[in-house]
Order: C-alpha cells, then sequence, then structure tokens
C-alpha cells in the first residue's frame, strides 16, 4: 500500500512484544545500534470534545485538513480548508461548534474553503501530546467525525505513550495500520505524503490519467474506501507536489 523501503507486513507488526506493546522489535533494541528504523503508523482518534468534531460530523462528504496552528500566548487559532458538496452545511456548523469560535473564510471556491478560527479553551487536541511522546504528524485529515491520523513514531515505547495518554482523556484510539520503515524512504517519492502516493499510483494504474479516462474520480475514491472529494484533494495536492518537486518550482 505504501513505498515505505524495508517494510514488514502488517500481521508481524501488530503482534504485541513485551515492555513495548507494539510490532517487533527494532534493531536499537535488540543488537544495539544505532536507530535506522522509524515506526510508521495509521490512526483513527473520535472523541466527542476532539476539535471540530461536531462540524465534521454534521457533514460526512467534508473532508478538513488543518493547516496551521498558531497562538499569540492568550489564543490558539487555527486554519483549517474543507473540502466536500455540502460545504454551506459544514459551515453552519462550524459557526456553531463549541470547540472553536470567532470564525472567518480565508478563501473559497465551489468545493474548497479555508477557514480561520479560534480555538475554544475546552477543546481537545491531540497533537502536543503525539509530539512529546516522541511522535511527528505526516498527513493529518477528518472526516464523519474521526481523526485520520498517518504518523512516525521513534520507537514502540513512543506510541505505547502516546496511546496511554489518550486513553486518560478517554480518547477512542484505533491503530489501522503499523509497520518499521527506514528514514529515507518516509516522505514517498517527491515528497508525496503516503496517502498522496497511493491515490495517484492507483489512479495511474486504473487510468485515470488516459483519454478518455479509464476510471472515474468517484469510483477511484470507492476503491480506496475514502469520500469523493478527500480522493479530489490526493490527486491535486499530489500532483501538485510532484510538479513543484520535478520541475524544481517553490513557493516562495
Amino acid at each position: 500500500m505504501r513505498n515505505t523501503g524495508d517494510q514488514g507486513s502488517a500481521a508481524e507488526a501488530n503482534q504485541p512484544v513485551d515492555g513495548g506493546g507494539y510490532g517487533p522489535a527494532s534493531p536499537s533494541e535488540t543488537d544495539g545500534t544505532s536507530q535506522k528504523k522509524s515506526l510508521g503508523v495509521d490512526l483513527c482518534l473520535s472523541h466527542p470534545e476532539l476539535i471540530l468534531t461536531e462540524a465534521i460530523e454534521s457533514s460526512p462528504d467534508v473532508t478538513v485538513r488543518p493547516e496551521q496552528m498558531v497562538s499569540d500566548g492568550t489564543s490558539r487559532f487555527l486554519v483549517i480548508e474543507a473540502a466536500g458538496e455540502t460545504l454551506d452545511q459544514f459551515e453552519t456548523a462550524l459557526a456553531r461548534d463549541s470547540t472553536v469560535c470567532d470564525l472567518i473564510v480565508l478563501d473559497w471556491t465551489e468545493t474548497n474553503r479555508v477557514y480561520r478560527v479560534e480555538v475554544a479553551d475546552s477543546a481537545v487536541w491531540v497533537m502536543p501530546s503525539l509530539v512529546r511522546a516522541g511522535g511527528r504528524a505526516l498527513d493529518i485529515e477528518a472526516t464523519g467525525g474521526q481523526w485520520l491520523v498517518h504518523a512516525q513514531f521513534r520507537s514502540r515505547a513512543a506510541l505505547s505513550q502516546f496511546r496511554s495518554e489518550c486513553a486518560e482523556r478517554n480518547i477512542t484510539f484505533r491503530l489501522d495500520r503499523l509497520y518499521w520503515t527506514s528514514g529515507e524512504a518516509n516522505a514517498g517519492a517527491c515528497g508525496l505524503t503516503a496517502d498522496q502516493q497511493v491515490a495517484l499510483e492507483t489512479a495511474h494504474r486504473e487510468g485515470y490519467f488516459d483519454v478518455p479516462r479509464g476510471i472515474s474520480q468517484a469510483e477511484l475514491a470507492d476503491k480506496l474506501d475514502i469520500s469523493p472529494s478527500a480522493m479530489s484533494q490526493r490527486i491535486r495536492r499530489g500532483m501538485d507536489q510532484v510538479v513543484e518537486s520535478e520541475l524544481g518550482l517553490s513557493d516562495e
């Protein structure tokens, strides 16, 4: 599913191990060598007070991606991009969502909008806990009331620590995929995220880029079990990344 270089099977990775709780032991844990592998994981997180949960539950076809979180010392502000067919409905729910306030529309098209919101003090946001535990988020999106996180952890113990923190806060934690991966392959080809690479590889294999097209975007979305809007976003973002990487372009 992913180009992760030296990757074990999902079944092997999910075997519990004494002390760590997840996956096969890494080289550094068994023979004392330096850390050469990281732990790749796909997680699904949910909780009624997780940030934006009310809004994303209102419009299951809308996919939300956080772009930026900043703080001025007294308030936290979040910039998000929302893509889907029911954005008016989503925006109404976003304005009522108790986890955020002070909604501002920064940019909009027919199927995409960018918002800035202020994060309420009561909102639950797990990324600080993930980083504190020794992980980093590689790709995050929310849809249907759940946050889907593709992340990297330095060790099984780091992942176990993050899961424990989620449990302490009653956050539902579902581990969908786990594997050891070499750092060199972590970003994927051309700097693509894993989801973008899978989307583009599937689109190419199924003839999406052929003339005429061999498959529709909606059919591709069904194959990957994601919404059409999420498929559209992954292809668009992925193609933009490929063009930028291959042509040596930069936004700066």
